[in-house]
């Protein structure tokens, strides 16, 4: 190995070092009690170290953010890679993200956090969006595939997959990152089988169920 390559190594072994840090410390401080310093700690490095990555906290927060997003969604595309069927990807959907929860239960907390404050969703989350947004185009596409082969029902798209999404994101609420994990995997298995499969006995009765295009 040249010495340029174990550069390179060392350095990406230090930002992921300071990520895993940081993003320990903002889901325990959250982000006013959150410190460099705590983070620097945390990380074992120096705080001048941890300057030189990140010149702010807004930044290391950003970074951490868009780590988890990006490693998601590429979990998600190779989980895509295994299958050509329409309504498996979408349940793939959700088993990628009941794992992701279950290994980076820190994150979800987190990006909760952020969500429910007003504040941080304009100066932290807004900058995600166009990130999220390119990204959940490649579920609405599922969800439009599927409906394309008369797979699913007339159903607006767009307000399909948001209902999906807050379903699946509901599954964090639940998960402290404790183990068993079992019972955990299995709420994922029921949101796809009520999602995709309904609740009613006789799902082919038409009364009890919206007309198309209705919500």
């Amino acid at each position: 190995m040249g010495v340029q390559e174990r550069q390179l190594r060392e350095r990406q072994a230090r930002i992921e070092m300071i990520l895993r840090a940081g993003l320990q410390v903002f889901s325990q401080y959250g982000y006013h009690n959150a410190s460099m310093d705590l983070i620097a700690e945390q990380a074992e490095l120096g705080k001048s170290t941890l300057y030189y990555y990140y010149k702010s906290k807004d930044e290391l927060l950003y970074a951490i953010l868009e780590n988890g997003v990006s490693e998601f969604f590429l979990k998600l595309e190779k989980a895509f890679q295994h299958t050509s069927d329409t309504l498996e990807k979408i349940q793939k959907v959700t088993e990628v993200s009941v794992q992701f929860l279950i290994d980076h239960p820190d994150f979800f907390k987190l990006y909760l956090y952020l969500s429910a404050h007003p504040s941080y969703q304009k100066h932290v989350l807004k900058r995600l969006r166009p990130l999220i947004s390119h990204k959940i185009d490649m579920i609405r596409t599922l969800f439009e595939e599927a409906r394309e082969k008369n797979l699913i029902r007339d159903y607006p798209i767009r307000e399909v997959v948001s209902i999906f999404g807050s379903l699946v994101m509901s599954l964090g609420v639940f998960y402290t990152g404790e183990k068993p994990v079992e019972a955990f995997r299995k709420r994922g298995e029921l949101i796809n089988q009520i999602f995709l499969r309904g609740i009613l006995k006789e799902p082919n009765t038409e009364n009890n169920l919206p007309e198309n295009n209705q919500i």
